[in-house]
């Protein structure tokens, strides 16, 4: 059966390959810690002539937002911090809170925001986004960091945090789902609770315990060889993507402002490590606790209803509700998937993709860089060649 699904597998990613889908691709699947498979394809630097590699470094955006939950969840267990607790007591810019009314003019918010407001996006925010006035004035903020860190004065963490805090917000907390800075706004929460920056925190709690060593906010310049390009498709064809986005820099230097939002590079076999932590209630399959069964269930639980997703026209999640910052399965039908309900994971903005099926253990990755792709087709597809057979 496993040498099927490699066959299948391999086969449907070289297709979409050699079609011009991506440059290049890594992929694995675990189950009870155990790898069943892996492989990579293509190329990680086109231009460069340097194929893809098990240790290739990607830039995972909102891959890092599960890591954030989990580091929100280590404080809330450990007594440190508690999910009621308004964002305020930690970023006081954040207490009376006001709200856009549809014609501009702002109303103070019924209440404030609370940390898990920020947990399952019903905080209000938004990211930059010329929709709204919440996007547009989040949109500035974005701008003022660009501008900040081109006159060699980079806005950090708390910096980001408070000046979000002076936008008004999109709709009161907890009444309408939004996806947007809420998680880089948890890694300010981090950094005030813990006594420490957002980086050393999930270091010390993280990534040093579980073995992560090629996950951070940069790619130091040793491992910088091993970095892959970004590619964006453009009238069919890919092109070379160096923008820098969401307010991070380039990557080849430690930047100031954490984001908890997106802000992680890792490769496929660190961040399973990860994975799999969560896969197994917690604890990684060579006995390393990060979180408690407890606090995974919180995280994998549905907390807005699914209604509220589907109206955005998001197609990757449709058949989800949303948890701590994980899409969570509660519709197969919604979805078109053969995946069991309560499969859990969420992708990244250049198509890092993972998903977890937590009764089997069974852990997914799926990884891409192009630009915009989130949760591609090869991967829905490899999910259910994956499924198929377990």
């Amino acid at each position: 059966m496993l040498e099927q699904m490699k066959a299948r597998i391999d086969a449907l990613i070289t297709k979409d390959l050699n079609a011009g889908a991506f440059a290049g691709a890594s992929a694995a699947v675990y189950r009870d810690g155990e790898c069943l498979y892996s492989g990579t394809f293509g190329m990680a630097d086109r231009e460069n002539g340097i194929p893809m590699a098990d240790d290739s470094i990607f830039r995972i955006y909102s891959m890092t937002k599960p890591v954030t939950a989990a580091a929100v969840m280590q404080l809330a267990e450990r007594g440190i911090i508690d999910l009621q607790h308004p964002v305020s007591r930690y970023i006081p810019e954040f207490s009376a809170p006001r709200v856009y009314n549809p014609n501009g003019s702002t109303r103070p918010a019924k209440r404030e925001m609370t940390i898990q407001d920020l947990l399952n996006m019903q905080s209000g925010l938004t990211y930059a986004d010329a929709g709204s006035y919440t996007g547009h004035d989040t949109a500035q903020v974005f701008g003022a960091m660009e501008k900040a860190a081109a006159s060699g004065k980079p806005m950090d963490t708390m910096e980001f945090c408070r000046r979000i805090a002076a936008v008004p917000l999109k709709f009161d907390p907890g009444t309408e789902w939004e996806y947007g800075v809420s998680a880089d706004i948890l890694g300010g929460v981090v950094e005030v609770a813990a006594g420490m920056d957002y980086r050393s925190y999930l270091f010390e709690n993280i990534f040093q315990p579980l073995g992560m060593s090629d996950t951070d906010f940069y790619v130091p310049k040793e491992k910088q060889h091993r970095f892959t390009a970004a590619y964006a498709l453009e009238e069919n064809a890919l092109v070379r993507d160096e923008g820098c986005y969401f307010g991070l820099n380039d990557y080849r230097t430690c930047p100031a402002f954490h984001s908890g939002g997106a802000g992680l590079c890792s490769t496929v076999a660190d961040y399973a490590k990860f994975a799999n932590s969560l896969a197994n209630n917690g604890t990684s399959p060579d006995g390393v606790r990060i979180l408690s069964p407890r606090s995974v269930a919180y995280i994998r639980t549905p907390q807005v209803p699914n209604a509220k997703l589907l109206w955005k026209g998001w197609d990757s999640i449709k058949g989800y509700d949303y948890g701590a910052l994980v899409r969570v399965l509660t519709s197969q039908k919604d979805f078109g998937t053969i995946a069991p309900l309560g499969e859990f994971g969420w992708d990244g903005w250049t198509g890092t993709y993972f998903t977890i099926e937590p009764t089997e253990k069974l852990v997914i990755l799926f990884w891409i860089q192009v630009s915009r792709a989130g949760t591609c087709d090869t991967a829905r597809r490899m999910r259910n060649a994956v499924y198929g057979q377990i």
